[in-house]
């Protein structure tokens, strides 16, 4: 998809990606690789649910005129996908204040 101003728009193609399509589906619908990725490692709980396994979550950001950035985030393991996060407004840190002099 391609926004207003032309330029293409990762968290709305992100909202067309849906739980439980393959990873390749949702890349092709995202048309680009993403800014960085995350992998880990999920842990048994004592019973042995949920069973161990690995996961990645990869992500896009941009920001706009405004300086407002967004994030877009697909999680997944298995080739599959287990959550879209479309579109996120990121909360900028806080600045930190002057030291005051006593």
């Amino acid at each position: 998809m391609t926004s207003p101003d032309g330029h293409d728009d990762p968290h709305a193609r992100c909202a067309l990606v849906n739980v439980g399509m393959n990873l390749r589906e949702a890349l092709a619908i995202m048309r680009r690789l993403p800014d960085s990725t995350l992998s880990g490692h999920s842990a048994a709980g004592p019973a042995g649910d949920p069973p161990a396994g690995s996961f990645a979550i990869d992500f896009w950001q941009t920001t706009d005129a405004q300086g407002i950035r967004r994030t877009s985030a697909l999680r997944y393991s298995g080739g599959t996908i287990e959550s879209a996060d479309c579109g996120r407004v990121d909360v900028a840190p806080a600045v930190p204040s002057p030291l005051k002099e006593d």
